[in-house]
């Protein structure tokens, strides 16, 4: 299907505000940038960038097209893909890309119950920490991701998910645990905690709370750095560490007695997790999938 090229420079151009990065992009000369836009902003009569020096920035009516051609790009990816899917008799894939919390607690049932509803279907399921996840989205190796927080990429469009809390855990034999009777926010400083690594949206979320409490990492007292949430767990196991870890993967630990859950006053670190996918649109399997998984939030 044909369409109009210049609403296709004009939106890689809002997302990169640049016209030497737009060129690129699209694989064109930046002169070739320059007179797309300059055609569509005769054709509507009105600016849509101000130039500041070698960057831009959308005007109203730029802000306003730019909302638009999203909603248009989206909506003409979906029907090629339907018909593709309709020519070909076939259903189609989804490479997926999921943080930690989500792969392991939440994803498999979403995708057994999906591929119950829906068959036939062929997804690949990676596991990795959400900048991996956004960098695999912009090189298009990822057709959709489900990310822990959000950014300000503007290559990127973030779908509230599902809320979560990260809750402060440690051994239920921890002799530590009879000085935090009643515990208080300082009390964060003087405690040895376990840490995910750099890049995960989880330890990013808990810097930022503690931030907002004006406790700095550097005060924080980082025993040991691990990958993952079960890493985290079986670390736990054995020593006298604490650690924030969400609600949705310590439900069986504590209802055990094997983890107990330290209740900090007027530190309460909530989040969502977001479905992420790059803008200009989301068509066939992925988008299939993405809708199921609305539909059922309210049941997790």
């Amino acid at each position: 299907m044909d369409f109009d090229f210049r609403l296709i420079v004009f939106y890689t151009a809002a997302q990169h505000l640049n016209f030497t990065k737009t060129a690129s992009a699209l694989f064109i000369s930046q002169p070739a940038v320059s007179k797309n836009i300059q055609e569509l902003e005769k054709k509507l009569g009105v600016p849509l960038f101000e130039r500041k020096g070698n960057n831009l920035d959308l005007t109203e009516s730029g802000q306003i097209l730019y909302k638009y051609a999203q909603q248009i790009i989206n909506l003409y990816n979906q029907a090629g893909q339907e018909i593709q899917e309709l020519q070909t008799g076939r259903k189609g894939n989804l490479v997926l890309g999921a943080s930690t919390t989500i792969s392991q607690y939440v994803l498999p049932t979403l995708l057994a119950d999906f591929l119950s509803q829906y068959p036939n279907n062929r997804i690949q399921s990676f596991q990795s920490n959400s900048r991996s996840i956004e960098e695999q989205l912009i090189d298009k190796t990822l057709d959709l991701g489900i990310t822990e927080g959000s950014t300000d990429n503007r290559a990127l469009k973030y779908i509230p998910f599902m809320k979560d809390e990260l809750v402060l855990v440690t051994n239920s034999e921890n002799p530590l645990l009879k000085q935090l009777k009643n515990p208080i926010l300082s009390d964060i400083t003087r405690l040895p905690l376990v840490l995910r690594e750099q890049g995960s949206g989880t330890r990013t979320i808990i810097e930022n709370a503690l931030k907002e409490q004006r406790i700095s990492l550097a005060e924080i007292q980082i025993e040991m750095i691990l990958p993952s949430t079960e890493s985290i767990k079986g670390y736990l196991a054995r020593r006298h560490s604490f650690a924030f870890l969400s609600i949705h993967t310590v439900q069986r630990e504590v209802l055990n007695n094997q983890l107990t859950i330290v209740d900090i006053p007027h530190l309460a670190i909530e989040r969502y997790f977001y479905f992420t996918h790059l803008y200009g649109g989301l068509a066939g399997t992925p988008n299939q999938f993405l809708q199921f998984c609305l539909r059922q939030n309210f049941k997790i």
